[in-house]
């Protein structure tokens, strides 16, 4: 599920589109996001591992949604559609000037290990920062999104075993990833129920400054801005507590004997 089809959710059962509701998109938005973080901080707690997965650009586009499940990105590599591109990147250079041949132990009879991949993988990470990027990024942790300046320009064709795409390349983002959660987090339950909750009391202060209105007619208009904002903050106190009554599954114990 999108987020923005979460929005929607969350209108439709505050009663639109039969009744008007005094929100903007981006009030709910927030919701969504204050849930998430939520969700991660309590249910998750700090069990979380390295990952990869790779973002497919867009021309002109600057932000990027990350998985539900990112709790942090730590760097990010650039490949660009096509195969001429590969012959001048900093890794075919040194390979062609024989830097790695130390790393690799050619002609040692000992091969390529995992020591050497992580000493060649240091030695590149030490390279990258005196080589200017193409990019810049920024991961916007509130709204779990990756933001790279300037915009990609138009690009070639990138093909995938469906269907094919109109992009300038792609990047393979590491990130900090929540053990075990797999699931799409805009469809929990719990993750919902407390943004429609968050949203009920924003609703509530806004409907609440029109209590005293009165119409054509000196007809008085009764708003539920004091229920809704009552109701709402019951609903937030319930699903915090049952949020940290929950216990995540840590792994197994350690048996002796």
């Amino acid at each position: 599920m999108k987020k923005s089809d979460l929005v929607e959710k969350i209108k439709r059962r505050l009663g639109y589109p039969v009744v008007k509701v005094e929100l903007d998109n981006a009030q709910i938005v927030d919701c969504i996001d204050f849930s998430r973080q939520k969700y991660l901080k309590w249910s998750a707690g700090q069990g979380t591992v390295e990952h990869f997965y790779t973002q497919l650009l867009s021309a002109g586009q600057t932000l990027y949604d990350c998985p539900g499940n990112v709790t942090e990105v730590l760097n990010y590599e650039i490949a660009t559609t096509g195969s001429v591109q590969t012959l001048f990147t900093i890794e075919n250079y040194l390979y062609n000037q024989g830097m790695y041949d130390m790393i690799l132990m050619r002609g040692a009879g000992s091969g390529y290990t995992l020591i050497s991949y992580h000493i060649a993988r240091d030695f590149l990470d030490t390279v990258r920062r005196y080589v200017v990027d193409a990019y810049n990024f920024t991961y916007h942790r509130y709204t779990n999104q990756i933001e790279i300046q300037p915009p990609p320009p138009s690009g070639g064709v990138v093909y995938t075993s469906t269907a094919s795409y109109q992009s300038p390349g792609w990047i393979l983002v590491r990130a900090m990833v929540v053990e075990g959660l797999d699931e799409d987090i805009y469809e929990h339950d719990w993750v919902f129920e407390y943004a429609l909750a968050q949203s009920k009391v924003i609703l509530g202060r806004i409907r609440s400054k029109f209590a005293n209105f009165t119409s054509i007619g000196q007809t008085g208009l009764t708003m539920d801005g004091d229920a809704l904002i009552s109701e709402g903050q019951a609903e937030v106190e319930k699903l915090e507590e049952r949020l940290r009554m929950e216990e995540p599954w840590l792994g197994y114990g350690i048996e002796v004997g």
